[in-house]
């Protein structure tokens, strides 16, 4: 039979042997997170500048775009307007007249 003696320094050495794998455990899991987090940061400069970059490249399109419409309009407004078609005789209730 173990006596008291014995069942402490047992748990007393299992607890320290746990505790030196959990510190082992802690200290890689530190540098995961810190490699993750790294990568993570780049990863999110990438998306930022990538994202300011598009915009400004989406704004230009877009203000290329509106030049062109801006021209188009000047174009249209300078051309004088066809003459209208006079409307064709109608019925007394709007309805064609009757070809013969």
């Amino acid at each position: 039979m173990f006596t008291s003696e014995q069942v402490k320094q047992a748990f007393g050495t299992a607890q320290a042997k746990a505790a030196a794998k959990a510190k082992e455990f802690e200290a890689e899991a530190r540098k995961i997170l810190e490699a993750l987090g790294d990568r993570a940061q780049t990863e999110l400069k990438v998306l930022i500048s990538t994202a300011r970059s598009d915009t400004r490249d989406r704004i230009a399109d877009l203000g290329a775009e509106l030049e062109k419409l801006g021209r188009k309009v000047q174009e249209l407004a300078r051309t004088p307007a066809a003459p209208k078609d006079p409307p064709a005789a109608s019925g007394p209730n709007g309805s064609q007249a009757p070809i013969n």
